[in-house]
């Protein structure tokens, strides 16, 4: 099922081993209209428990945006949403969120930056779309060695 998919994203994805990282598989509210991308719990506890400066870095941009730690829901801001429309996420599509600040000291004194992989729809971009995006060159199409 999903849940067994979102593990294996978990072990195929280059990660650097040592540092700590998070995957969230896209649904509407990450993708449209609140735009709300919540922390899991195993998370939070690298990241301050206030409002903090969080820098997403994707391809070479980096998207800045608040951390709202101080709130009953760990989230992201509104910046959240440039980063969603700018790379249109879309239902399905998995982030990798890896942390690369070192640990809690440094994030006490500046911002937290996570690096963020997209991959699309489990792997295979959705038939209805390859149309629209076989015509993009900088988005390439991630096939997954399913053995």
């Amino acid at each position: 099922g999903l849940q067994q998919r979102a593990e294996e994203d978990e072990e195929i994805t280059p990660l650097s081993g040592d540092r700590p990282f998070f995957t969230a598989v896209m649904c509407k509210t990450h993708v449209q209209k609140p735009y709300v991308l919540i922390i899991p719990t195993h998370f939070q506890r690298r990241l301050p428990a206030r409002r903090a400066a969080v820098v997403l870095r994707c391809r070479g941009s980096s998207w800045i945006m608040s951390y709202c730690g101080d709130t009953k829901l760990k989230r992201l801001d509104q910046g959240w949403a440039d980063f969603a429309v700018h790379n249109r996420l879309q239902v399905g599509d998995a982030c990798v969120f890896e942390l690369l600040s070192r640990d809690a000291e440094d994030v006490g004194k500046g911002e937290v930056v996570l690096e963020v992989q997209v991959l699309r729809g489990g792997g295979l971009p959705e038939p209805e779309d390859l149309g629209t995006r076989g015509d993009t060159t900088d988005e390439p199409i991630v096939i997954l060695d399913q053995s």
